[in-house]
């Protein structure tokens, strides 16, 4: 009787599900990030205020 050893042989049937459930799992993380910031964002209230220079200290058109 031979016994065949298996071991070295490639693998013949792969499945797509746990890449696709990582990458899902990713966008699920990433979203829930963004949700959670914006959540935050909206609570503090902050205005952002910028300032230009004045008209004296820009720079001469060439």
């Amino acid at each position: 009787m031979v016994a065949h050893d298996n071991s070295n042989m490639p693998e013949r049937r792969a499945t797509a599900a746990f890449p696709i459930g990582l990458i899902l799992l990713a966008i699920c993380a990433i979203f829930a990030y963004l949700a959670i910031g914006g959540a935050l964002l909206l609570e503090s209230e902050t205005e952002t205020v910028v300032y230009t220079p004045p008209a004296a200290d820009a720079p001469e058109p060439r």
